[in-house]
């Protein structure tokens, strides 16, 4: 007779053996649920999948529908092109009938709506925009398009550019986005809003009589802190003010009876380092009021049947704080009393984007993504919260060593606690010391969630520059903070470090590294800090306040604010943290890590997007000369075609590669 002992090793054996370490290949593997949608009468639940094609270099879309009680799940589309550029964003929709599936889709290299028959076959244009669809919604008889589309090119800039003699004119507003009404059986589509308006987001009232949409006066970057929304009837005329208020004002949604509209907005604030709510406004106008708090980020809102509640989810990690902050759960709303009542509907550490309900609200599909994986299509009944996972598109994971994933906290130097999540290589012993290396993230309004691409599970994860799950397979540990600054803290915590960037948020950091440091984790020999965009800003910061860390890497990265507000396509943001930097010259300096280049004795790599407009190349080309200048060790990549965020797979792919080696390098460990 075996002894149990034995028995339970015996088991153990063949799945060590056949669990693989995770490399940059794997990850670059990993598939992403990019949209999910239930059909009306809830049955069927239709998403689309985004896969790395290094042959290609793209990230290629495909549609697949499977049934509400399981199955497995039947491709739709093969030749048709769903629209990628630089990522699948499909908009994929059930016409409110059930009759059809459709999505954005490139035609001629312009993103169109598709529609195909719910039980297959060949997908055909619905629309023909010689500007291409930027979003759209069915009318709730299935018989119209509302669509988001710019304005053609003026023949006369058209003849300017044939012949060469076009000028770019500094402040000249772009064209407008309009919002228009097709018949679905092909008639011409008519514009209903104004040039004037750059239209964003848009919905359909019930009796197909009226629109909502929300609009800014320019389509620059910061506008999107200025939007108002509007109605008009869905056969044109003058547009009506619905919410006028300052600030960001988006998203609206219908209540089922058509009495009210839902909507995100920062509540008259018009400025960045605000927290867009979920607000309510009647039909008919009047005075906004408050749903969910000030320190709730909302982006997805669905209205469930009765119309007395909504059903929403966070963004930014700000739905819930201390060890729940790296979660995304779906909430509901109750309508009563001067803001509504909040409950989380779903249950455990999830991240959960893509909500749809089915007809009668019994149902809800959305991606949920948990601690250690990229997410599948999950359908919850919400009368019992009982939930099922109906696809599993990454098979090929479960032949993967992945590391263990801690949530902890520690305190600052003030006494504040801060957050943050840990990734431990596979079989790590406690009480060992391994290399680690502290990853930064953007923002600075940002933060990590669960899922194996903590910074970017909300889109597909390869454009994150750092392969965590690649650093524990290596033996490195990687420890990702949640500073004052970021999410997690609600809007106080925001404004943490309004003329104090590197100040408080890296003290946070440091002090998570004492604390692993003191628990017998880090090696305070081999340390190593690593980030992009704010992540950049900090890593840079790092490096000229201390020497304690023997290698850095920093991407998208700004060494000089001053020149960011100058520069950036979004520069005026630093106002809001600043000032002006002709009025608070010594401030910005302060602050500023090419003030303090000199002190850096990191080995730095300096990676950038040559196409970069969020923050310009130069940024990074004036820290590197500077460091040359001085005698330190840096390496510089510039990416062609590369932007803030580089989206080709091959570019993702380099990116994670040497970055993993850069650390292997400088503070390596044999790999468990």
């Amino acid at each position: 007779m075996i002894p149990k002992f034995l028995l339970v090793s015996v088991l153990l054996v063949p799945s060590l053996l056949t669990a693989r370490p995770v490399t940059v290949s794997d990850l670059m593997a990993v598939r992403t649920v990019v949209d999910v949608r239930i059909s009306p009468d809830g049955e069927r639940v239709a998403y689309v999948l985004s896969e790395p094609s290094l042959e290609e270099n793209e990230h290629a879309a495909s549609l697949y529908v499977v049934s509400s009680a399981g199955g497995p799940s039947r491709r739709l589309t093969y030749a048709t092109r769903l629209f990628n550029r630089p990522l699948p964003r499909p908009e994929l929709r059930w016409s409110p009938d059930g009759e059809r599936i459709s999505f954005l889709a490139l035609v001629s290299e312009l993103p169109q709506v598709m529609a195909m028959d719910a039980a297959g076959g060949e997908p055909r244009p619905l629309t023909s925009s010689p500007t291409g669809v930027a979003r759209y919604e069915w009318s709730k008889d299935a018989t119209r398009l509302a669509y988001v589309a710019s304005e053609p090119e003026p023949e006369e800039e058209t003849r300017q550019k044939q012949e060469k003699t076009f000028v770019i004119h500094a402040g000249r507003p772009g064209r407008p986005t309009r919002l228009f009404v097709q018949d679905v059986d092909g008639r011409a589509p008519r514009v209903v809003s104004p040039p004037e308006h750059y239209v964003s987001s848009l919905d359909w009232s019930p009796d197909g009589r009226t629109l909502a949409y929300s609009a800014s006066a320019l389509g620059e970057y910061l506008e999107n802190w200025r939007s108002r929304i509007y109605t008009v009837s869905a056969e044109g005329g003058e547009p009506t003010v619905l919410v006028g208020r300052d600030g960001m004002n988006s998203e609206p949604r219908f209540s089922p009876d058509g009495r009210y509209v839902a909507f995100t907005s920062t509540g008259g604030v018009p400025r960045m380092i605000s927290s867009p709510g979920l607000h309510l406004v009647s039909a008919e106008g009047g005075d906004p009021r408050p749903l969910a708090g000030e320190d709730t980020w909302v982006r997805e809102v669905v209205w469930e049947p009765s119309g007395r509640s909504l059903l929403f989810i966070p963004n930014e990690a700000t739905g819930r704080g201390g060890e729940h902050m790296f979660e995304q759960p779906i909430f509901r709303v109750e309508l009563q009393g001067l803001e509504g009542k909040t409950e989380i509907v779903t249950k455990g550490a999830i991240v959960a984007f893509s909500l749809s309900s089915s007809r009668d609200g019994s149902r809800v599909a959305f991606r949920s993504v948990g601690p250690r994986d990229a997410g599948d299509v999950v359908l919850m009944d919400l009368k019992s919260g009982a939930s099922r996972t109906l696809t599993n598109v990454n098979p090929e994971l479960e032949a993967l060593d992945i590391g263990s994933l801690e949530v902890l906290s520690w305190r600052s130097f003030d006494g504040m606690e801060i957050w943050g999540m840990l990734a431990t290589p596979p079989g790590h012993r406690s009480g060992t010391r391994i290399p680690l290396v502290v990853y930064v993230h953007g923002g600075p309004i940002g933060g990590f969630t669960h899922g194996l691409f903590p910074q970017f599970m909300h889109r597909p994860g390869q454009i994150e520059p750092y392969p965590v799950e690649a650093f524990a397979s290596a033996g490195i540990a990687v420890l990702m903070p949640m500073p004052r600054g970021g999410s997690g803290y609600g809007l106080e915590g925001f404004r943490k470090i309004v003329r104090s960037w590197g100040e408080g948020d890296y003290r946070d950091i440091m002090a998570g590294v004492d604390h692993l440091i003191e628990r017998g984790l880090a090696d305070p020999e081999r340390l190593g800090v690593m980030g992009a965009s704010y992540g950049g800003f900090m890593t840079n910061w790092i490096v000229t306040q201390t020497g304690r860390f023997k290698a850095a890497s920093t991407a998208a990265s700004i060494s000089d604010i001053a020149d960011l507000y100058y520069l950036s396509d979004a520069g005026e943001f630093t106002e809001e943290y600043f000032g002006l930097p002709w009025e608070e010259a010594a401030l910005y300096d302060a602050h500023s890590p090419i003030t303090h280049i000199e002190a850096v004795n990191t080995p730095l790599l300096i990676q950038h997007g040559e196409n970069d407009r969020r923050v310009p190349v130069q940024q990074a080309e004036k820290f590197y000369r500077a460091l040359r200048k001085l005698g330190k060790t840096v390496e510089m990549d510039t990416y062609p075609r590369g932007g803030h965020v580089n989206y080709e797979p091959r570019l993702e792919k380099a990116i994670m590669e040497r970055n993993l080696e850069w650390f292997e390098r400088w503070i390596g460990a044999d790999p468990p």
